[in-house]
Parts: structure tokens; C-alpha cells; sequence
């Protein structure tokens, strides 16, 4: 497996693939924001745009579920059998953000 942290720079090496399907997540993220922006300005209903809210809510949690996984898998377990568990403490911090 390859690396991807690297502790001094704190970057992630994406693979051309996992950076398109994220941002295309991303994109679709956006775009429903902007469809939010919209509605407001057309003083919709607001039953709708909470609708609509909550599609983006289960959009970035699914985004960030993804993030999590991958960062489990490759820059948490690289740290590991590297023998640095330090990794480990910004992990649960990580965790307790999104409970």
C-alpha cells in the first residue's frame, strides 16, 4: 500500500480516481447548496428547503464517512505498522466531532 501521509506536510497522495469521485460529491454538494441559495431567494416554502437541507446533511455525512474510511485504511494503519501511534489521538478526536 502506499503511502499517503506524509506527518511533516499532513498531505493525502490521492489517487487521479479517488480525487474525481470525491469531487464529484463535492460538485453535487454544491449544487444542491446553490439550489438551497435559490429557493430561499424565491421565498419557497420552508418545508421544502428542509427538505432539501437534509439531502445535503446525508450528503457531507456520507462524504465524511468515505474521508474517515479511507483515512483509516491507508494514513491511520500506515502509521501503525510504522510503529507511531499517535495517529491514533487525532483518530478519536476525529470521532468526537462527528458524534
Amino acid at each position: 500500500m502506499e503511502e499517503c501521509c506524509n506527518c511533516a506536510e499532513r498531505k493525502t497522495v490521492r489517487t487521479e480516481e479517488e480525487k474525481k469521485a470525491l469531487l464529484a460529491r463535492i460538485n453535487r454538494i454544491a449544487g444542491q447548496i446553490g439550489g438551497v441559495k435559490k429557493m430561499v431567494e424565491e421565498d419557497r416554502y420552508c418545508e421544502d428547503i428542509l427538505v432539501q437541507l437534509a439531502a445535503i446533511d446525508r450528503a457531507v455525512k456520507s462524504l465524511s464517512g468515505v474521508m474517515l474510511a479511507r483515512h483509516m485504511h491507508t494514513c491511520i494503519l500506515d502509521d501503525v505498522k510504522a510503529g507511531d501511534t499517535r495517529s491514533l489521538d487525532g483518530i478519536v478526536e476525529l470521532f468526537k466531532r462527528f458524534l
